[in-house]
């Protein structure tokens, strides 16, 4: 029995040597836990604290002058308000208000409209101008050199177209019906030939004054005499 006792004895020994150091090694484990909580625990913070620092440094400032636009709106309608009550004219704005005309006199339309209207100016007659004599002609012309509108073309002398216009109007006296043939035989004009030296009607005045004397110094169908104008030497067939 001894050596059996001493044999649970010593198994006991180990038994309780084992369970020491199991607690032991719960208690390390324990304790590292622990650790490992509180290491985590402080990152955490830390992480927290990181955070709230990058939050702080995000956000915007304040603007110091954040009532600079209020203030400039509020001087702007206290202007607004001084101009509409007249502060920066000359005239007040009760001077600005139209006077309220009187209420006309029913009085004085009525004599108004009883009086009579004043009579219109009689206009002066305007006189009648008369109407303006008439006449018809034929002509040739005989130019020469150096006469008003002479072509280049023209070298005769002024005595030779003289003489020229003088047998014009021989023949022309002699036998007026052939006038337009002679026209076309003597005249220089431009277009004589064609017209027949036909100046139809025009009025007295129209034609150069040494042309009109000599027009109306003959009858309806005669012949003139030369007529000498700036032009040349004429001959005129008066035809009205």
């Amino acid at each position: 029995m001894s050596k059996t006792t001493e044999k649970d004895r010593a198994k006991d020994d180990e038994d309780l040597d084992e369970d020491e150091s199991t607690d032991e090694g719960n208690d390390d484990g324990e304790e590292e836990e622990a650790k490992a909580t509180a290491v985590r625990g402080r990152g955490r913070g830390h992480a927290h604290d990181d955070d709230d620092d990058a939050d702080d440094d995000g956000a915007d400032p304040e603007d110091p002058y954040w009532w600079t636009p209020h203030a400039v709106l509020s001087a702007l309608v206290l202007i607004g308000l001084l101009g509409f009550f007249g502060m920066f004219n000359k005239t007040p704005l009760t001077r600005l208000a139209a006077p309220v005309a009187p209420e006309p006199d029913d009085h004085a339309h009525t004599a108004a409209a009883a009086a009579p209207a004043p009579a219109p100016t009689p206009r002066p007659a305007q006189s009648a101008q008369p109407p303006r004599e008439m006449f018809g002609a034929k002509h040739l012309l005989v130019m020469y050199k150096g006469s008003r509108r002479a072509p280049a073309t023209i070298t005769r002398t002024k005595e030779e177209a003289k003489a020229r216009a003088t047998e014009a109007m021989t023949k022309a006296k002699a036998d007026p019906s052939k006038f337009a043939d002679i026209v076309k035989e003597y005249s220089d004009e431009p277009g004589a030939d064609r017209r027949g030296g036909d100046l139809g009607k025009f009025p007295k005045g129209a034609m150069v004054p040494e042309f009109q004397t000599g027009l109306e110094k003959i009858k309806v169908g005669e012949v003139s005499d030369l007529v000498e104008t700036p032009f040349g030497f004429h001959v005129i067939l008066r035809t009205q």
